[in-house]
């Protein structure tokens, strides 16, 4: 099997980097699931945005050995990153860059106002490390290579693949 020349690696922050779902159960004593079923998760985040919380998340378990692979790679990683809307995008965004930038993350960072908006970086050539199932369905359809991230351990294995 011929491996595709991979020109870019896009890698999410909420999931795969940075642990969103822990702040909010620490704040809130729900998962953003529950509160969304209870009619409570736009109240909550729009608190959380207001209090600067995406600026202080805590690192995902594993996160440090994962991004430390990417850096070594010969290929051009950067950070793709959902703001969740229109509206939302200036306040996220900013707190979103304070957070890579006390990190020591340097990998070029974009932001996009919604997750469905992902796509659209997707090319033949590009791969995508995400949480969220339905982001890698939809870059796998507009012709990217999606890696649904659980794990860092077996994120970094199927890489190898790729690289």
């Amino acid at each position: 099997m011929n491996k595709p020349k991979i020109s870019t690696i896009m890698v999410d922050m909420d999931g795969v980097l940075c642990d969103f779902v822990k702040r909010y159960k620490e704040l809130y004593h729900m998962e953003p699931r529950e509160a969304e079923k209870q009619k409570k998760f736009d109240h909550f985040f729009d608190e959380f945005i207001a209090t600067n919380q995406f600026a202080t998340l805590e690192m995902m378990p594993g996160a440090w050995d994962l991004i430390n692979y990417l850096r070594k790679l010969p290929v051009e990683t950067e950070i793709l990153s959902s703001t969740a809307s229109e509206a939302r995008y200036d306040a996220i965004s900013k707190q979103k860059l304070v957070w890579l930038q006390s990190k020591g993350i340097e990998f070029k960072p974009n932001f996009v106002p919604g997750k469905r908006h992902k796509e659209k970086f997707a090319t033949p050539y590009s791969i995508i490390i995400d949480d969220t199932l339905s982001v890698i369905e939809q870059w796998n359809a507009a012709g990217g290579i999606g890696i649904h991230h659980t794990d860092p351990v077996l994120t970094m294995a199927i890489l190898k693949l790729y690289i």
